[in-house]
């Protein structure tokens, strides 16, 4: 019987701390925040997918680093000047030459007086 009268105690005591409960309040805006969460929880689309990984901050300068890294090896192997090139360059002045293909003006740059 003392079992009896030690649990309808424990359980008195735990309904009388329940008398000053009030109701729980939601916070400032919370409709707000969970109407936007609902909408971002939605079906992504595989574009909003790509763009979302596209703009994090690491790949975004991992891909301009590899970017600037391919322009400069470009730029390298093209100004560095082969024996192609020179060949190229002399067989094209040597036309231009045969051919008196040179810029011809009909300025007079210095007047001269009769």
């Amino acid at each position: 019987m003392k079992k009896r009268r030690d649990i309808g105690f424990e359980v008195e005591s735990t309904l009388n701390s329940l008398d000053g409960a009030q109701r729980a309040e939601p916070g400032d805006f919370f409709f707000t925040r969970l109407q936007a969460r609902m909408r971002q929880s939605g079906a992504v689309d595989t574009w909003e997918r790509f763009i979302a990984i596209i703009t994090r901050p690491s790949v975004a300068i991992t891909g301009l680093v590899l970017i600037l890294a391919i322009n400069a090896g470009l730029a390298v192997t093209q100004l560095k000047p082969g024996q192609d090139r020179v060949e190229q360059a002399l067989l094209q002045q040597a036309f231009a030459d045969e051919y008196q293909l040179g810029i011809t003006t009909f300025y007079e740059y210095e007047k001269i007086e009769p």
